[in-house]
């Protein structure tokens, strides 16, 4: 039986400690920057179906070497397009809390590789579809963006009309390259039978959920996280969520096809409701496909 214990601890992969390290956050209200001009935000448009109506909006980067302004909200008009507009200011998105976005008035000085965005809720165009969306900022410059179609026409005597919400901070979201090769699993004694081939973690409402994670490596190479450790995101019944920096520096590069463990501490707060709740986790969750994983949580007062 000795033998045993030790061939499997060896077997094992290591457990990497938990850290009670935050990400960096933006400043709530730092010093007013110059304005961004348009040659330093790099522009994405997207715009959806909504019943006849086209729904997104602008999601603005800075891309420049510094910080820039981007406040209050944009004027917009259309280029090549012969319809009337009737551009309205809509309100502020209400969104759930997320701990991963910064701030509303850290947009007094947008930094480098942050993002912002526009709402745009645009209904009712019956004239030629436009050749572009112009967007003028508050320096005086503007961004121009293609289009390709326009919303639906409904009432030819109206004129068209677009809401126009105000700058926001967004999470930049990363393309196909940024996708980690990685699948995460959440592991750790699950006391609790929900049914049959289903077990739950047991925690206790106001207290501290004691897991594991295990990040395995599915490429060919040593995967290593470079000169910052990525964050992830944890939380039972989205969206209260906490957000954590990985301790990736215990850890080392992952070895190809190999899997390192991770502690993992998740506050279980006192209003949480009873019952079975989902744990979620994700790492880097602003890269392409992030690795993710969850599990069920039967939590008791």
């Amino acid at each position: 039986m000795r033998l045993l214990g030790i061939l499997l601890a060896v077997a094992a992969p290591p457990l990497v400690p938990w850290i009670a390290q935050r990400p960096v956050e933006a400043t709530a209200r730092p010093p007013l920057a110059p304005a961004c001009r348009a040659s330093q935000l790099r522009a994405e448009l997207f715009l959806q179906g909504a019943t006849g109506s086209l729904v997104g909006g602008v999601q603005l980067t800075n891309a420049g070497p510094g910080a820039c302004a981007l406040l209050g909200r944009p004027r917009v008009s259309f280029a090549g397009g012969t319809d009337r507009v009737v551009v309205q200011a809509s309100p502020a998105q209400s969104t759930p809390d997320d701990a991963l976005v910064d701030p509303p008035g850290s947009l007094r000085a947008l930094a480098p590789g942050k993002a912002a965005s526009v709402s745009l809720w645009w209904s009712n165009w019956c004239g030629s579809v436009p050749t572009a969306l112009r967007l003028e900022l508050p320096s005086g410059t503007a961004v121009v963006l293609p289009l390709r179609r326009a919303s639906r026409c409904d009432d030819p005597s109206a004129p068209s009309t677009i809401q126009v919400g105000p700058f926001q901070p967004a999470l930049r979201h990363l393309g196909p390259s940024s996708r980690l090769p990685l699948v995460a699993a959440i592991l750790g004694p699950r006391p609790v039978a929900l049914k049959p081939g289903l077990r739950a973690f047991h925690a206790r409402s106001g207290t501290i959920l004691r897991f594991v994670v295990a990040l395995t490596n599915t490429s060919p190479r040593p995967l290593s996280f470079g000169s910052s450790c990525p964050v992830y995101e944890e939380s039972l019944d989205w969206p209260h969520s906490q957000v954590y920096v990985l301790n990736c520096r215990a850890a080392g590069p992952i070895p190809p096809h190999r899997s390192v463990r991770f502690a993992m501490r998740l506050r279980v707060p006192p209003p949480t409701r009873t019952g079975v709740s989902l744990l979620t986790w994700e790492l880097a969750p602003t890269t392409y496909l992030p690795p993710s994983a969850s599990a069920a949580v039967q939590v008791v007062r």
